[in-house]
């Protein structure tokens, strides 16, 4: 975005702004300022945010800040700063007091919280731990009048409404995507409480009878494999509203926290490996996970990983969902190039998602990454696989056989790709030897 704006373009954004409809996302990021604003449409569906670097802030008149609903801005705190990291706060402040600053740390602790309200914050949060309802309930009143516009003969459903689902008493939500919501819940009969996965069905004739039966058959085929690396499924069923599925619940959190710090080759392997058992494991099984991503690994205390969120059985991927979906999600990253195009995946897809994983783990960062999903897309359909580093060589036959855009030229099985990062861990091994 210019520095400079027109008197045009700011009578626009206010106008927009008094919609409820405009907010502004400030960081160098780019990719940090797509997440976030995709996160606002997804607590306000229809608040748009402009983004704009912390050079471009400062380049913004200053009655241009009146033209938002509300500033979003991420603050670094653990990086070498020059000059003050709250002075966009401390300026918005002085020039428009009433457009309500959210603020989004990386590195911060809680006096960095504190310091962040003192100086007129009207919330904070760590980015990595922004919790969906509450910046729903933080942005939904600034979008008052987009919600006055929504019809109520449409009778929409409330996405965050907690459902119910008999004999579960929900403690609180751990996680929403467009399609279900994860709640820690309790139930009697079960020592110890559980991750509830609920999937609303909207309509009665949304799923067909094959449908409901498959969902049924292959939550019972994932309750009888029993494998450290497996979340065990404990109960699972449909409702007039609901489809559910109860797994264990790991408090640690998930391989994506644990990829926010840098992580050794040792562990990059034996995460690749644990995640490739448990994929021979179900793969035996007739069953494709179809959404594999760091967020779907749970972490353990003894630094396990346990795979979770079956998509063959919690949710098939609708035709079309990739299109839909936005750099927010995650999914998109680590999309094989068949299911981009709409292709029902089979097990070479899990082993595609897998190689994008080992890939970040090792060169800690993603191998196709872009501004747009269409730019995104087609770097996995055609861009060649990125170079390791160095360090890391002896892992890219491995890495460009996982990432081969044809299923056909991957690994044809999970056992395969397990032999095949057992030979190059052994050849760095004995090249460092």
């Amino acid at each position: 975005m210019p520095a400079s704006h027109s008197h045009s373009e700011v009578n626009v954004a206010a106008a927009r702004a008094r919609d409820g409809r405009l907010c502004l996302v400030v960081h160098d990021d780019l990719e940090l300022r797509l997440r976030l604003a995709g996160l606002v449409r997804r607590a306000v569906p229809g608040l748009d945010s402009d983004a704009v670097t912390r050079a471009g802030f400062d380049g913004l008149p200053n009655e241009r800040f009146a033209a938002y609903a509300a500033v979003l801005l991420i603050v670094e705190f653990r990086l070498p700063q020059v000059g003050e990291p709250l002075a966009p706060l401390a300026r918005l402040r002085r020039h428009s007091p009433r457009t309500p600053v959210f603020v989004f740390a990386r590195g911060g602790d809680e006096r960095c919280a504190a310091k962040a309200v003192k100086a007129g914050a009207a919330d904070y949060w760590p980015i990595h731990a922004v919790s969906l309802p509450e910046l729903t309930g933080a942005l939904a009143p600034l979008a008052a009048p987009l919600c006055a516009e929504v019809s109520p003969k449409l009778n929409l459903v409330d996405p965050w409404r907690k459902p119910e689902i008999a004999g579960y008493r929900l403690i609180k939500a751990l996680a929403h995507s467009a399609s279900a919501s994860v709640y820690l819940a309790r139930n009697d009969d079960l020592e110890a409480p559980v991750a509830l996965k609920v999937q609303p069905v909207r309509r009665p004739d949304e799923l067909s009878e094959g449908e409901r039966q498959r969902f049924l058959a292959e939550c019972r085929m994932l309750s009888t494999l029993n494998h450290r690396a497996i979340a065990n499924v404990l109960d699972f069923g449909i409702t007039e509203r609901h489809r559910y599925l109860a797994l264990e619940y790991f408090p640690c959190g998930s391989l994506r926290e644990r990829l926010q710090n840098p992580v050794s080759e040792e562990d990059a392997v034996n995460y690749a490996r644990q995640i490739g058992q448990a994929l021979e494991i179900v793969h035996r099984a007739g069953i494709v996970h179809r959404d594999l991503k760091p967020s779907n690994a749970m972490m353990t205390d003894d630094n396990r990983l346990v795979l979770i969120d079956f998509g063959s059985a919690c949710a098939r991927m609708p035709s079309g969902a990739m299109a839909e979906a936005d750099l927010t999600t995650g999914t998109p990253h680590y999309a094989s190039p068949e299911q981009i195009d709409g292709l029902e995946p089979d097990l070479r897809g899990d082993l595609y998602s897998l190689g994008v994983m080992f890939y970040e783990m090792l060169a800690g960062t993603l191998p196709f990454r872009a501004a747009t999903l269409a730019q995104l897309f087609e770097a996995h359909r055609s861009a060649p696989v990125p170079a390791l580093p160095p360090a890391f060589a002896h892992h890219q036959p491995v890495i460009d056989t996982m990432l081969a855009k044809q299923p056909a030229d991957r690994y044809a099985s999970a056992a395969l790709f397990l032999e095949a990062l057992d030979l190059a861990a052994e050849s760095g091994r004995s090249h460092d030897s």
